[in-house]
């Protein structure tokens, strides 16, 4: 075939069909649609309101309730728990004292993947589970096998 020919049939083809783009499913933005700007959320933050949103809303990934053995030291005694929820990104341990928030932690978790090769992570303390003690911590900079490991749990 020619080139002319080729060219006259591929557009008259394309001419005897019509460009169809199908509609993308419109997402809700998970951060939440106050439709405020960044500058006013930064204002309103400066006057000591309070944030709009509920924590679930705030959540990157969901805290799954999960029992998952972990080890850490406090001043040098090798301390066992387990955890009452666990994230992609943090957990909880509904009992035992409370460490000061802010303080980072080294933790050694034991995933049901491999028991034998425990997860090395620090952990950021976010402050008490509820009022009669337990902490809440986030991870501080995990390493992406962490990340896929943990994430694998909890999906």
């Amino acid at each position: 075939m020619s080139s002319s020919k080729r060219s006259r049939t591929q557009s008259e083809s394309s001419a005897l069909l019509p460009l169809i783009t199908p509609r993308l499913p419109q997402v809700g933005d998970r951060r939440g649609s106050s439709g405020e700007s960044t500058s006013q959320l930064f204002e309103r933050i400066q006057k000591g309101e309070k944030e709009r949103r509920s924590f679930r809303d705030r959540r990157a990934t969901p805290r799954v309730a999960v029992g998952i053995t972990l080890e850490t030291e406090d001043a040098g005694t090798r301390v066992m728990a387990q955890t009452y929820d666990l994230s992609t990104f943090g957990l909880s341990i509904r009992a035992g004292q409370t460490p000061a928030r802010g303080k980072v932690v080294s933790l050694r978790l034991f995933l049901p993947d491999d028991l034998d090769a425990p997860l090395q992570l620090k952990a950021e303390v976010l402050g008490p589970f509820d009022e009669d003690g337990g902490v809440r911590m986030r991870f501080v900079k995990p390493d992406i096998d962490a990340v896929r490991r943990i994430h694998r749990l909890v999906s």
